[in-house]
Protein backbone atom coordinates (compact mmCIF):
# COMPACT_ATOMS: atom_id res chain seq x y z
CA UNK A 1 0.00 0.00 0.00
CA UNK A 2 2.58 2.47 1.02
CA UNK A 3 4.63 1.84 -2.86
CA UNK A 4 1.14 2.30 -3.97
CA UNK A 5 0.38 5.55 -2.49
CA UNK A 6 3.57 7.41 -3.28
CA UNK A 7 3.59 5.79 -6.66
CA UNK A 8 0.32 8.04 -6.75
CA UNK A 9 1.68 10.94 -6.01
CA UNK A 10 4.62 10.63 -7.95
CA UNK A 11 2.42 10.32 -10.39
CA UNK A 12 0.14 13.43 -9.97
CA UNK A 13 3.98 15.45 -9.28
CA UNK A 14 4.86 14.28 -12.65
CA UNK A 15 1.70 15.83 -14.34
CA UNK A 16 2.30 19.25 -12.79
CA UNK A 17 6.13 19.50 -13.79
CA UNK A 18 4.88 17.88 -17.51
CA UNK A 19 2.44 21.08 -17.82
CA UNK A 20 5.24 23.43 -16.85
CA UNK A 21 7.63 21.50 -19.57
CA UNK A 22 4.96 21.10 -22.39
CA UNK A 23 4.71 24.83 -23.42
CA UNK A 24 8.71 24.70 -24.44
CA UNK A 25 7.69 21.44 -26.60
CA UNK A 26 9.37 18.40 -27.84
CA UNK A 27 12.61 17.47 -27.39
CA UNK A 28 13.38 20.85 -24.42
CA UNK A 29 10.49 19.37 -23.29
CA UNK A 30 11.32 16.11 -22.92
CA UNK A 31 15.14 16.85 -21.69
CA UNK A 32 13.90 18.77 -17.78
CA UNK A 33 15.37 17.22 -15.34
CA UNK A 34 12.76 17.85 -12.82
CA UNK A 35 10.47 15.80 -15.56
CA UNK A 36 13.39 12.66 -15.48
CA UNK A 37 13.35 12.04 -11.56
CA UNK A 38 9.60 11.97 -11.65
CA UNK A 39 9.23 9.87 -14.06
CA UNK A 40 11.64 7.28 -12.77
CA UNK A 41 10.60 7.20 -9.35
CA UNK A 42 7.33 5.07 -10.54
CA UNK A 43 9.52 2.38 -11.49
CA UNK A 44 8.91 -0.45 -9.08
CA UNK A 45 5.38 0.35 -9.47
CA UNK A 46 4.77 -0.37 -13.32
CA UNK A 47 3.80 -4.26 -12.88
CA UNK A 48 1.31 -3.15 -9.96
CA UNK A 49 -0.34 -0.47 -12.38
CA UNK A 50 -0.94 -3.20 -15.28
CA UNK A 51 -2.56 -5.50 -12.97
CA UNK A 52 -4.96 -3.36 -11.95
CA UNK A 53 -6.20 -2.44 -15.17
CA UNK A 54 -9.77 -2.90 -15.07
CA UNK A 55 -11.61 -4.98 -16.78
CA UNK A 56 -14.51 -4.17 -18.78
CA UNK A 57 -17.08 -6.30 -20.90
CA UNK A 58 -15.23 -4.64 -24.27
CA UNK A 59 -12.35 -6.97 -23.35
CA UNK A 60 -12.96 -9.96 -26.42
CA UNK A 61 -12.03 -8.40 -29.37
CA UNK A 62 -14.45 -9.66 -31.10
CA UNK A 63 -17.14 -7.96 -29.29
CA UNK A 64 -16.45 -4.52 -31.33
CA UNK A 65 -15.57 -1.10 -29.14
CA UNK A 66 -13.14 2.16 -29.70
CA UNK A 67 -9.56 2.36 -30.04
CA UNK A 68 -7.80 5.44 -29.90
CA UNK A 69 -4.22 6.05 -31.68
CA UNK A 70 -1.78 8.95 -31.00
CA UNK A 71 0.06 8.49 -34.47
CA UNK A 72 2.74 10.65 -36.37
CA UNK A 73 1.20 14.07 -37.98
CA UNK A 74 2.14 11.98 -41.22
CA UNK A 75 -0.30 9.58 -40.93
CA UNK A 76 -2.79 11.15 -40.10
CA UNK A 77 -2.91 13.83 -42.83
CA UNK A 78 -5.46 14.39 -45.04
CA UNK A 79 -3.37 15.60 -47.90
CA UNK A 80 -4.36 13.28 -51.07
CA UNK A 81 -0.45 13.67 -52.14
CA UNK A 82 0.69 11.79 -49.02
CA UNK A 83 0.87 7.98 -50.19
CA UNK A 84 1.42 6.62 -46.66
CA UNK A 85 -1.11 8.74 -45.35
CA UNK A 86 -3.85 7.36 -47.65
CA UNK A 87 -2.58 3.79 -47.49
CA UNK A 88 -2.55 4.08 -43.80
CA UNK A 89 -5.86 5.13 -43.35
CA UNK A 90 -7.48 3.16 -46.30
CA UNK A 91 -6.06 0.19 -43.70
CA UNK A 92 -7.73 1.44 -40.52
CA UNK A 93 -10.85 2.00 -42.72
CA UNK A 94 -10.56 -1.77 -43.82
CA UNK A 95 -10.37 -3.11 -40.54
CA UNK A 96 -13.40 -1.17 -39.18
CA UNK A 97 -15.43 -2.73 -41.86
CA UNK A 98 -14.09 -6.71 -41.35
CA UNK A 99 -15.00 -5.86 -37.19
CA UNK A 100 -18.29 -4.72 -37.39
CA UNK A 101 -18.78 -2.43 -34.54
CA UNK A 102 -15.26 -1.40 -33.42
CA UNK A 103 -14.41 2.55 -34.43
CA UNK A 104 -11.05 4.14 -34.89
CA UNK A 105 -9.84 7.53 -33.97
CA UNK A 106 -6.80 8.84 -35.03
CA UNK A 107 -5.06 11.16 -32.78
CA UNK A 108 -1.74 12.93 -34.49
CA UNK A 109 1.70 14.19 -32.63
CA UNK A 110 4.73 15.99 -34.11
CA UNK A 111 8.10 13.52 -33.70
CA UNK A 112 9.56 15.54 -30.99
CA UNK A 113 6.13 15.87 -28.88
CA UNK A 114 4.32 12.11 -29.24
CA UNK A 115 6.46 10.74 -25.86
CA UNK A 116 5.06 13.51 -23.65
CA UNK A 117 1.63 14.23 -24.99
CA UNK A 118 0.99 10.45 -24.64
CA UNK A 119 2.46 10.38 -20.78
CA UNK A 120 0.78 13.31 -19.99
CA UNK A 121 -2.69 12.10 -20.65
CA UNK A 122 -1.71 8.24 -19.19
CA UNK A 123 -0.45 9.81 -15.96
CA UNK A 124 -4.38 11.39 -15.40
CA UNK A 125 -5.67 7.95 -16.34
CA UNK A 126 -6.08 8.33 -20.05
CA UNK A 127 -4.53 8.80 -23.31
CA UNK A 128 -4.41 6.80 -25.90
CA UNK A 129 -5.27 3.35 -26.52
CA UNK A 130 -2.38 3.01 -28.90
CA UNK A 131 0.87 4.73 -29.07
CA UNK A 132 3.52 5.25 -32.01
CA UNK A 133 7.62 5.67 -29.90
CA UNK A 134 10.94 5.85 -31.24
CA UNK A 135 12.52 2.94 -30.65
CA UNK A 136 15.83 4.83 -29.01
CA UNK A 137 14.20 4.47 -25.58
CA UNK A 138 10.99 5.77 -25.85
CA UNK A 139 8.63 2.69 -24.71
CA UNK A 140 11.56 2.12 -21.64
CA UNK A 141 10.79 5.55 -20.07
CA UNK A 142 6.91 4.94 -20.25
CA UNK A 143 7.64 1.03 -19.35
CA UNK A 144 9.01 2.16 -16.02
CA UNK A 145 6.24 4.63 -15.06
CA UNK A 146 3.79 1.69 -15.26
CA UNK A 147 2.18 3.34 -18.70
CA UNK A 148 2.74 0.72 -20.85
CA UNK A 149 0.32 -2.64 -21.18
CA UNK A 150 2.24 -5.72 -21.15
CA UNK A 151 2.31 -7.85 -24.31
CA UNK A 152 2.79 -11.09 -22.47
CA UNK A 153 -0.50 -10.52 -21.23
CA UNK A 154 -1.98 -11.08 -25.06
CA UNK A 155 1.07 -13.00 -26.58
CA UNK A 156 4.09 -15.71 -25.64
CA UNK A 157 7.11 -14.58 -25.71
CA UNK A 158 7.86 -17.36 -28.66
CA UNK A 159 5.23 -16.18 -30.95
CA UNK A 160 7.00 -12.35 -30.12
CA UNK A 161 10.30 -13.96 -31.11
CA UNK A 162 8.91 -15.72 -34.43
CA UNK A 163 7.64 -13.35 -35.85
CA UNK A 164 9.56 -9.70 -35.44
CA UNK A 165 13.43 -9.11 -35.51
CA UNK A 166 15.67 -9.63 -32.26
CA UNK A 167 16.53 -6.02 -32.19
CA UNK A 168 13.36 -4.19 -32.42
CA UNK A 169 11.95 -6.42 -29.71
CA UNK A 170 14.67 -6.13 -27.48
CA UNK A 171 13.99 -2.32 -28.04
CA UNK A 172 10.40 -2.21 -25.71
CA UNK A 173 12.04 -5.23 -23.70
CA UNK A 174 12.18 -3.48 -19.85
CA UNK A 175 12.93 -5.88 -16.53
CA UNK A 176 12.15 -9.18 -18.77
CA UNK A 177 8.48 -8.04 -20.03
CA UNK A 178 8.23 -6.54 -23.59
CA UNK A 179 6.45 -3.84 -23.90
CA UNK A 180 6.70 -2.75 -27.55
CA UNK A 181 5.33 -4.45 -30.74
CA UNK A 182 8.08 -3.04 -33.42
CA UNK A 183 7.06 -1.93 -36.46
CA UNK A 184 8.86 -0.46 -39.00
CA UNK A 185 12.72 -0.54 -38.38
CA UNK A 186 16.25 1.19 -39.94
CA UNK A 187 20.02 1.21 -39.01
CA UNK A 188 23.07 2.52 -39.48
CA UNK A 189 24.91 1.09 -42.73
CA UNK A 190 28.12 2.42 -44.85
CA UNK A 191 28.34 5.06 -47.37
CA UNK A 192 31.14 5.67 -49.35
CA UNK A 193 32.27 7.86 -52.04
CA UNK A 194 33.59 5.68 -55.07
CA UNK A 195 35.47 8.06 -57.07
CA UNK A 196 38.00 8.60 -53.48
CA UNK A 197 38.21 5.76 -53.59
CA UNK A 198 38.86 4.61 -56.64
CA UNK A 199 41.85 7.89 -57.09
CA UNK A 200 42.76 6.70 -53.62
CA UNK A 201 44.17 3.37 -55.06
CA UNK A 202 41.43 1.72 -51.98
CA UNK A 203 39.08 -0.88 -51.69
CA UNK A 204 35.85 -0.24 -49.95
CA UNK A 205 36.91 -1.41 -45.94
CA UNK A 206 34.89 -4.28 -43.73
CA UNK A 207 36.81 -4.19 -40.48
CA UNK A 208 38.50 -1.33 -37.96
CA UNK A 209 41.93 -1.83 -39.38
CA UNK A 210 40.71 -1.59 -43.26
CA UNK A 211 38.99 1.21 -42.25
CA UNK A 212 41.66 3.16 -40.23
CA UNK A 213 43.93 2.21 -42.71
CA UNK A 214 41.95 3.63 -45.57
CA UNK A 215 41.75 7.02 -43.68
CA UNK A 216 45.65 7.44 -43.31
CA UNK A 217 45.53 7.08 -46.78
CA UNK A 218 42.64 9.30 -48.07
CA UNK A 219 44.50 12.33 -45.56
CA UNK A 220 47.13 11.71 -47.30
CA UNK A 221 45.83 12.26 -50.94
CA UNK A 222 43.87 15.12 -49.72
CA UNK A 223 40.67 13.69 -49.01
CA UNK A 224 38.30 13.57 -45.95
CA UNK A 225 37.07 10.63 -43.86
CA UNK A 226 33.97 10.02 -42.14
CA UNK A 227 31.02 12.56 -41.58
CA UNK A 228 27.76 11.38 -39.01
CA UNK A 229 25.48 13.08 -36.78
CA UNK A 230 27.08 14.07 -33.59
CA UNK A 231 25.41 12.25 -31.44
CA UNK A 232 25.93 8.62 -29.93
CA UNK A 233 23.66 7.11 -32.67
CA UNK A 234 26.80 6.22 -34.74
CA UNK A 235 29.24 5.72 -32.11
CA UNK A 236 27.11 2.88 -30.29
CA UNK A 237 27.77 0.40 -33.56
CA UNK A 238 31.63 0.33 -32.65
CA UNK A 239 30.73 -0.45 -28.97
CA UNK A 240 28.59 -3.60 -30.06
CA UNK A 241 30.95 -4.56 -32.50
CA UNK A 242 33.47 -4.94 -29.99
CA UNK A 243 30.94 -6.81 -27.56
CA UNK A 244 30.28 -3.88 -25.52
CA UNK A 245 26.90 -2.98 -24.56
CA UNK A 246 27.58 0.16 -22.88
CA UNK A 247 25.37 -0.39 -20.00
CA UNK A 248 24.60 -3.65 -19.06
CA UNK A 249 20.80 -3.85 -18.09
CA UNK A 250 20.52 -7.52 -17.29
CA UNK A 251 19.65 -6.80 -13.76
CA UNK A 252 17.25 -4.91 -11.42
CA UNK A 253 19.86 -2.15 -11.80
CA UNK A 254 22.00 -1.17 -14.69
CA UNK A 255 25.52 -1.68 -14.86
CA UNK A 256 27.83 1.04 -16.78
CA UNK A 257 30.41 -1.49 -18.53
CA UNK A 258 31.33 1.31 -21.18
CA UNK A 259 34.92 1.72 -19.22
CA UNK A 260 35.20 -2.56 -19.24
CA UNK A 261 38.12 -4.31 -21.50
CA UNK A 262 35.98 -4.07 -24.33
CA UNK A 263 34.48 -1.01 -24.07
CA UNK A 264 37.99 1.19 -23.43
CA UNK A 265 39.22 -0.93 -26.87
CA UNK A 266 36.36 0.88 -28.74
CA UNK A 267 36.51 4.09 -27.31
CA UNK A 268 39.96 4.10 -28.11
CA UNK A 269 39.41 3.29 -31.45
CA UNK A 270 36.79 5.95 -31.56
CA UNK A 271 38.89 8.31 -30.59
CA UNK A 272 42.10 7.27 -32.69
CA UNK A 273 39.61 8.17 -35.46
CA UNK A 274 39.17 11.30 -34.17
CA UNK A 275 42.64 12.42 -33.23
CA UNK A 276 44.08 11.27 -36.56
CA UNK A 277 41.77 13.79 -38.47
CA UNK A 278 39.64 11.00 -39.78
CA UNK A 279 36.53 12.87 -38.51
CA UNK A 280 35.64 15.92 -41.51
CA UNK A 281 35.69 19.52 -40.42
CA UNK A 282 31.83 20.22 -40.16
CA UNK A 283 31.21 17.16 -38.18
CA UNK A 284 31.99 19.78 -35.07
CA UNK A 285 28.98 21.38 -37.21
CA UNK A 286 26.70 18.12 -37.76
CA UNK A 287 24.05 18.69 -35.19
CA UNK A 288 21.70 18.20 -37.60
CA UNK A 289 21.22 15.80 -40.37
CA UNK A 290 21.03 18.27 -43.49
CA UNK A 291 24.75 19.32 -42.23
CA UNK A 292 25.62 14.90 -42.57
CA UNK A 293 23.75 14.93 -46.20
CA UNK A 294 25.78 18.17 -47.39
CA UNK A 295 29.23 17.24 -46.72
CA UNK A 296 28.81 13.88 -48.41
CA UNK A 297 27.12 15.42 -51.09
CA UNK A 298 29.90 17.95 -51.76
CA UNK A 299 32.96 15.60 -51.30
CA UNK A 300 34.03 16.73 -48.31
CA UNK A 301 33.43 13.34 -46.78
CA UNK A 302 34.39 10.08 -48.27
CA UNK A 303 32.26 7.70 -45.78
CA UNK A 304 28.65 8.79 -44.67
CA UNK A 305 27.56 6.96 -41.40
CA UNK A 306 23.76 6.80 -41.51
CA UNK A 307 20.73 5.09 -41.76
CA UNK A 308 18.47 4.47 -45.20
CA UNK A 309 16.89 7.86 -45.01
CA UNK A 310 20.26 9.68 -46.30
CA UNK A 311 20.27 8.18 -49.41
CA UNK A 312 16.83 10.00 -50.82
CA UNK A 313 19.19 13.46 -49.42
CA UNK A 314 22.27 12.82 -51.16
CA UNK A 315 20.58 11.85 -54.27
CA UNK A 316 18.93 15.15 -54.10
CA UNK A 317 21.53 17.28 -53.31
CA UNK A 318 24.13 15.11 -56.00
CA UNK A 319 22.22 13.36 -58.39
CA UNK A 320 25.17 12.07 -59.88
CA UNK A 321 27.58 11.31 -56.82
CA UNK A 322 28.77 7.84 -57.63
CA UNK A 323 28.26 6.37 -54.07
CA UNK A 324 27.93 2.89 -52.67
CA UNK A 325 26.12 1.53 -49.35
CA UNK A 326 27.23 -1.57 -47.48
CA UNK A 327 27.18 -2.69 -44.24
CA UNK A 328 29.00 -1.19 -41.21
CA UNK A 329 32.49 -2.34 -40.89
CA UNK A 330 33.33 -5.12 -38.57
CA UNK A 331 35.00 -5.42 -34.92
CA UNK A 332 34.73 -8.22 -33.28
CA UNK A 333 31.57 -9.25 -34.26
CA UNK A 334 29.05 -7.70 -36.78
CA UNK A 335 26.74 -5.33 -34.96
CA UNK A 336 24.92 -2.02 -35.84
CA UNK A 337 22.94 0.47 -33.66
CA UNK A 338 18.90 0.18 -34.29
CA UNK A 339 16.45 2.90 -35.61
CA UNK A 340 12.64 2.66 -36.19
CA UNK A 341 9.37 3.17 -34.41
CA UNK A 342 7.35 0.99 -32.61
CA UNK A 343 3.51 0.13 -31.20
CA UNK A 344 2.17 0.62 -27.46
CA UNK A 345 -0.82 -0.26 -25.92
CA UNK A 346 -1.82 2.25 -22.60
CA UNK A 347 -1.89 0.35 -19.76
CA UNK A 348 -5.04 2.24 -19.12
CA UNK A 349 -6.69 0.77 -22.46
CA UNK A 350 -10.08 -0.82 -21.94
CA UNK A 351 -9.65 -2.81 -24.61
CA UNK A 352 -6.03 -4.46 -25.34
CA UNK A 353 -7.16 -7.36 -26.67
CA UNK A 354 -8.44 -5.58 -29.21
CA UNK A 355 -5.78 -2.86 -29.82
CA UNK A 356 -3.29 -5.76 -30.14
CA UNK A 357 -5.23 -7.42 -32.47
CA UNK A 358 -5.46 -3.90 -34.53
CA UNK A 359 -1.46 -3.60 -34.18
CA UNK A 360 -0.70 -7.03 -35.42
CA UNK A 361 -3.14 -6.28 -38.18
CA UNK A 362 -1.16 -3.39 -39.44
CA UNK A 363 2.06 -4.91 -38.74
CA UNK A 364 0.53 -8.09 -40.67
CA UNK A 365 1.29 -8.23 -45.40
CA UNK A 366 -2.14 -7.06 -45.46
CA UNK A 367 -0.72 -3.41 -43.99
CA UNK A 368 2.56 -3.70 -46.00
CA UNK A 369 1.46 -1.06 -48.92
CA UNK A 370 1.72 1.07 -45.81
CA UNK A 371 5.07 0.80 -45.92
CA UNK A 372 5.74 0.36 -49.34
CA UNK A 373 4.62 3.54 -50.08
CA UNK A 374 7.56 5.02 -47.98
CA UNK A 375 10.13 2.93 -48.53
CA UNK A 376 10.46 1.28 -45.02
CA UNK A 377 11.24 -1.64 -43.89
CA UNK A 378 8.49 -3.79 -41.53
CA UNK A 379 10.68 -5.19 -38.61
CA UNK A 380 7.93 -8.60 -39.24
CA UNK A 381 10.73 -11.03 -40.42
CA UNK A 382 9.12 -12.82 -43.28
CA UNK A 383 8.43 -8.97 -44.90
CA UNK A 384 9.08 -8.62 -48.57
CA UNK A 385 12.41 -6.34 -48.48
CA UNK A 386 12.72 -6.39 -52.57
CA UNK A 387 9.25 -5.12 -52.66
CA UNK A 388 9.53 -1.94 -50.42
CA UNK A 389 13.25 -1.06 -51.85
CA UNK A 390 12.02 -0.84 -55.84
CA UNK A 391 13.84 1.82 -57.46
CA UNK A 392 16.10 1.90 -54.30
CA UNK A 393 18.20 -1.47 -54.72
CA UNK A 394 20.78 0.44 -53.64
CA UNK A 395 19.62 -0.23 -49.73
CA UNK A 396 18.87 -3.68 -49.91
CA UNK A 397 22.08 -4.59 -48.40
CA UNK A 398 21.31 -2.74 -45.18
CA UNK A 399 18.53 -5.41 -44.70
CA UNK A 400 21.48 -7.82 -44.69
CA UNK A 401 22.23 -6.16 -41.11
CA UNK A 402 18.36 -6.37 -39.31
CA UNK A 403 18.96 -9.87 -37.76
CA UNK A 404 21.89 -8.26 -35.49
CA UNK A 405 20.99 -4.87 -35.04
CA UNK A 406 21.34 -3.52 -31.43
CA UNK A 407 18.82 -0.86 -29.64
CA UNK A 408 20.27 1.29 -27.65
CA UNK A 409 20.22 0.25 -23.36
CA UNK A 410 16.91 -0.37 -22.27
CA UNK A 411 17.69 2.54 -19.44
CA UNK A 412 15.17 4.77 -17.75
CA UNK A 413 16.00 8.23 -19.60
CA UNK A 414 18.31 7.05 -22.62
CA UNK A 415 18.27 10.06 -23.94
CA UNK A 416 20.50 11.75 -21.33
CA UNK A 417 22.75 8.66 -22.09
CA UNK A 418 23.01 9.73 -25.51
CA UNK A 419 24.08 13.14 -24.84
CA UNK A 420 26.39 12.38 -22.48
CA UNK A 421 28.58 10.25 -24.86
CA UNK A 422 28.14 12.82 -27.67
CA UNK A 423 29.97 15.67 -24.81
CA UNK A 424 32.77 13.50 -24.01
CA UNK A 425 32.86 12.54 -27.79
CA UNK A 426 32.95 16.52 -28.44
CA UNK A 427 35.61 17.02 -25.67
CA UNK A 428 37.66 14.55 -27.61
CA UNK A 429 37.25 16.18 -31.00
CA UNK A 430 37.90 19.63 -29.98
CA UNK A 431 41.11 18.47 -27.86
CA UNK A 432 39.34 19.13 -24.08
CA UNK A 433 40.17 15.81 -22.49
CA UNK A 434 42.20 12.86 -23.92
CA UNK A 435 40.75 9.41 -24.22
CA UNK A 436 41.70 8.31 -21.02
CA UNK A 437 40.10 11.63 -19.18
CA UNK A 438 37.00 11.70 -21.55
CA UNK A 439 35.96 8.10 -20.86
CA UNK A 440 36.47 8.75 -16.90
CA UNK A 441 34.54 11.35 -16.88
CA UNK A 442 31.69 9.57 -19.15
CA UNK A 443 31.65 6.72 -16.70
CA UNK A 444 31.34 8.78 -13.51
CA UNK A 445 28.53 10.71 -14.94
CA UNK A 446 26.08 8.05 -16.14
CA UNK A 447 26.84 5.93 -12.88
CA UNK A 448 25.61 9.28 -11.66
CA UNK A 449 22.45 9.04 -13.90
CA UNK A 450 21.61 5.69 -13.26
CA UNK A 451 22.01 6.08 -9.15
CA UNK A 452 19.32 9.28 -10.16
CA UNK A 453 16.72 7.52 -12.03
CA UNK A 454 17.22 3.89 -10.08
CA UNK A 455 17.22 4.71 -6.63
Amino acid sequence: MKKRLMALALAVAVIISMTGCASRGGEAGEKGSDVQNQETSSVEDSSEKADSIEETDAGNKNEGGEITMLVLNGLASDNPDNQQAVEFQKLIAQYEEDHPGVTINLQAAAAGDIKQSFQTAALAGAGADIVMADNSGHAIDMAAMGLLYPLTELVTEEELLAQYQPGPLNSGKFRGEYYSVPWYMDCCGFYYNKTHLQDAGLEVPTTWEELSNALTVLKSKGFGGIITYDSAYAFYSFFYQNGCPVIDTSGDIPKVVIDNAEGKEAWNYICDIIGNGGMVESFKEANNWNKVYESFANGEATFLLGGDWCAGAVDNLAPDLDYGITVMVKGKEQATVLGGWTWNINSNCKNPELAFDLIQYINSADGDEVLFAEGKSSARKDFDYAKTLEGKEKLEVLTQQFPYTMPRPAIINEQAIDELITNAIMTVVYGEATADEALASLTEKINENIQQNYQ
